[in-house]
């Protein structure tokens, strides 16, 4: 083994440690930086200040690397920085302030990097004015408070609504807000409002149409205006729907219906009260028994038969509550 070789080992770096070492020359590209005992260190000569010479002493930081002549590669760019950081990282405690760039986002909240230290922006912990739209959410820097920190495992759990002076806007029964979507389930999403409240919105309240699941409409981490269908009292629960600000298709075609217009449709539910008709422009209306019957407490297979088709005349029509009676030929009990 060369003495170079070998020397080389008998100190331990490490990737990010700063050290001082002297100038033992500066070359056209690099400069050399005798670092203790034998062994020597290189950086690009473009980080060199003018002032320095040989024979100065200067900060540099270990990259981990090693060139091809077995020399450690530095850095001296960026030396200030870092014992800056340094300096932060040796007073960071719960309470700190700190400021971290968003890369992620996931179900939970916002995920970024400090100092090599993974921090975490749960949306509960959201400030309102802290809302972030679709086209800002990531490589947003962010100002947060820590409330966990673990050295052992590098990771931070901050928070913005503790540095926030903004009281919570509640939110009202058919009020309009828009929310960014932040946990997708089949049957149901979970939306962070822009007042930095949760709120919940069913496959039901989703869309006139059947969905298969919530994602056949919304998308992970875009935002939409929902209405708010329901708060309870403390807040904790909120329901909001998206197709309450759509038009209903129904009401168009109950629109196009008017009292004694006849009808026609098939049979497909056999109740006490009356037989359930699909009409043929895809609504659905009532035939009441003892409506179409000429003698009192008959039965409704009596007079209807599943699957069967009828046509009758339109005695009822409440367009708000989307409900039709209709009239078809009277038959005598059997």
């Amino acid at each position: 083994m060369k003495m170079k070789d070998f020397t080389i080992n008998m100190t331990q770096y490490h990737a990010g440690d700063i050290i001082t070492g002297t100038i033992v020359m500066i070359g056209s590209a690099e400069v050399v930086v005798a670092i203790g005992g034998l062994k020597e260190g290189v950086f690009p000569k473009e980080e060199l200040d003018a002032a320095f010479k040989v024979g100065d002493a200067i900060l540099v930081m270990v990259t981990g690397k090693i060139d091809d002549k077995g020399c450690l590669i530095l850095t001296h760019a960026g030396v200030n920085k870092a014992l800056e950081d340094k300096e932060k990282l040796k007073n960071l405690k719960v309470g700190s302030t700190l400021t971290f760039m968003v890369n992620e986002i996931n179900g939970s909240g916002l995920l970024g990097n400090f100092m090599g230290y993974r921090v975490f922006l749960p949306f509960s912990q959201c400030a309102p004015e802290d809302f972030i739209n679709k086209e800002t959410l990531v490589n947003r820097e962010i100002d947060a408070k820590v409330i966990e920190l673990n050295n052992f495992k590098k990771s931070i759990v901050c928070s913005t609504k503790l540095m926030s002076n903004t009281k919570i806007q509640p939110v009202g029964i058919g009020d309009i807000i828009s929310g960014i979507v932040i946990k997708l389930e089949d049957r149901f999403a979970l939306i962070l409002l822009k007042n930095g409240m949760k709120a919940k919105i069913s496959i039901q309240d989703v869309s006139y149409k059947h969905l298969n699941s919530v994602s056949d409409v919304l998308n992970l981490n875009e935002e939409y205006e929902f209405k708010v269908l329901d708060v309870n009292t403390d807040y904790s629960r909120i329901s909001v729907g998206l197709k309450q600000l759509q038009d209903n298709p129904i009401n168009e075609l109950f629109n196009s219906l008017n009292m004694g217009d006849v009808v026609e449709g098939e049979v497909v539910k056999i109740l006490p009260v009356g037989a359930v008709i699909k009409l043929d422009n895809g609504l659905t209306a009532l035939a009441v028994t003892k409506e179409n019957s000429d003698r009192a407490n008959v039965a409704t297979h009596h007079l209807y038969k599943l699957h069967s088709r009828v046509k009758g005349e339109i005695c009822y029509l409440n367009r708000d509550n989307h409900k039709i009676n209709i009239l078809t030929n009277k038959k005598k009990d059997i």
